[in-house]
């Protein structure tokens, strides 16, 4: 289980916008600049394959996944295959590509909202994240 693991995978995913990622109980993704916002806490759960992994609110019990218009939503069935992400590395932060749409990152624009992913794209700021353990 996540929470046995000394540093977890539970954690904020600080934006280099200025937000963390939330996943809100009504389903809402968007950015949030109060770090003591539980809707902020996030764990990095498998995907199925190795490299795949789903991202969970914890408050909501939402899966952050994209529909196919590009929007971002919390999804309550993790077999939802727009649940699944692949972490990548861009320096010292990470972004989570759809494995679904493999051109599409998760990403929170300068004012907190989601940005549609057919609009992200490798190394934008809104796409980076440093995530922060709980």
């Amino acid at each position: 289980m996540a929470n046995d693991r000394p540093f977890g995978y539970r954690m904020q995913l600080y934006s280099e916008t200025g937000y963390n990622l939330t996943v809100r109980n009504t389903g809402e993704i968007l950015g949030t600049q109060d770090d003591g916002d539980v809707d902020s806490h996030i764990e990095l759960c498998g995907g199925g394959d190795v490299s795949h992994i789903r991202l969970l609110g914890l408050n909501s019990n939402l899966y952050i996944c994209f529909r196919s218009n590009g929007e971002l939503y919390g999804e309550s069935d993790p077999s939802n295959r727009g649940t699944i992400f692949i972490e990548e590395f861009q320096g010292s932060y990470s972004a989570y590509k759809s494995a679904l749409y493999p051109e599409w990152y998760i990403g929170i624009k300068n004012n907190g909202s989601p940005k549609k992913g057919f609009r992200t794209k490798y190394g934008q700021k809104a796409i980076k994240y440093l995530p922060r353990r709980l």
